[in-house]
């Protein structure tokens, strides 16, 4: 590990056992690889429905690919800016395979409809989720404890947002009131700094990157990415002169996968050579090189980007085709979670006849008067569940004709 960090940096949330041969942010990294929570990934969608195509992208593999292009930026700040390894790779790259594992079945739908549901009960958000996956579910050790005890640069380095649910605005993001413990371990007291860190900043782009790019390849394949499409949508935009080309080039390609492909692939390396590091003015710079520095990215290179982006929300994720899916997935979580829990915080009943073994344990620690636990402990359950095996619990407890006693909801 480099100079760059310090004891500051690399203070674990809770003791955790030594290992001779592996950084603290290796460690980080590897309890994510090797964790069911990331597996899980591979049947949550990206842009379509997990096994609709072998080609489409899932969470898992667009959280690997966010990953190596996270590597790939520090590789290159770390050359052209530090001119030693500074940033630490490994950090950036656990950052990033764990960014998305807070994410529900459905995508962002199926986060809305979750935050929906919890309104009384302090809301849902993946980035509040992937949180409390890190420090309270993920890595069981031996004495029982449960958490990885990740270190304060790797929970700061996923904290995209750092407002609680009680303190936000109508449309902000948020974490859950009780992670506030997390929030303080970050910032080394009271004092709150809603300021991303470097690694936080660079697995944000990373992530930009691999959904401008990559949603249109999986796009492209499915077949909404067309000439006739991307003509069609630019006729209804104002557009410079510079977005023009770009969508030009992107017609040019789209004859052949290969050269669409490989176009996609140098707009890759173009944005992250668009990125450099540049010092800035934070409360914490003198405790910490991640708030001594942040990454700008070439205001040419964001505009690209941007650019794409917006076409694939337009012709991909409006689509009448995604926008049905997108409302079943919804509508099974709604009706899943209303069917286990009823009612409001003054009258509710929880259905516990229906209840899975897992969650039969876990409400022998929980007061059943406590409606924000018990929601709490519903959500979490359904959040778990991937795009395969929440249907499954649908089709046990509504179709006549599924299952068997030897299925377990």
């Amino acid at each position: 590990m480099s100079d760059f960090y310090n004891r500051f940096d690399t203070e674990t949330f809770g003791k955790r056992h030594d290992d001779h041969y592996r950084s603290v942010f290796q460690v980080d990294r590897d309890r994510v690889l090797y964790s069911g929570a990331f597996r899980r990934l591979q049947n949550k969608t990206q842009v379509f429905k997990s096994g609709a195509h072998d080609f489409y992208r899932t969470r898992l593999t667009h959280s690997l690919e966010v990953a190596q292009t996270g590597r790939s930026i520090v590789n290159f700040i770390n050359k052209t800016v530090f001119k030693e390894a500074a940033v630490d790779v490994d950090l950036v790259e656990g950052i990033c395979l764990a960014h998305d594992l807070g994410n529900p079945p459905y995508g962002h739908p199926g986060e809305a409809m979750l935050n929906k549901l919890m309104r009384n009960a302090g809301g849902f958000e993946g980035n509040a989720q992937t949180l409390q996956i890190i420090t309270e579910q993920l890595h069981e050790d031996p004495e029982g404890d449960q958490g990885m005890k990740p270190s304060r640069a790797f929970i700061d380095g996923i904290l995209k947002y750092k407002v609680l649910w009680s303190d936000r605005t109508k449309e902000s993001k948020f974490l859950y009131d009780g992670q506030d413990q997390y929030l303080e371990f970050v910032n080394g007291g009271k004092d709150r700094h809603p300021e991303r860190s470097l690694e936080c900043q660079i697995m944000n782009w990373a992530d930009d990157v691999a959904y401008s790019l990559h949603d249109l390849s999986d796009g492209y394949l499915a077949g909404f990415v067309t000439r006739r499409d991307i003509e069609s949508w630019a006729a209804e935009q104002q557009l410079g002169k510079d977005e023009i080309r770009y969508l030009e080039t992107v017609i040019q390609k789209l004859d052949h996968r290969e050269d669409f492909d490989r176009y996609l692939a140098s707009r890759t390396g173009k944005f992250i050579e668009g990125t450099k590091v540049v010092e800035r003015t934070h409360p914490l710079a003198a405790k910490s090189n991640r708030y001594k520095y942040a990454i700008e990215i070439d205001p040419e290179v964001e505009a690209e980007n941007t650019l794409y982006k917006k076409l694939a929300v337009d012709i991909i994720f409006r689509s009448p085709q995604l926008e049905q899916l997108e409302f079943k997935g919804r509508y099974i979580l709604e009706r899943l979670f209303t069917t286990f829990l009823q009612g409001d915080p003054k009258h509710f009943s929880l259905n516990e006849k229906i209840l899975p073994n897992i969650l039969r344990e876990k409400l022998k620690h929980i007061d059943k008067n406590d409606y924000v636990s018990i929601a709490r402990m519903v959500c979490d359950y359904f959040s778990e569940q991937t795009d395969i095996s929440l249907p499954k619990v649908y089709k046990r407890l509504f179709d006549p004709d599924y299952g068997t006693f030897y299925d377990i909801v």
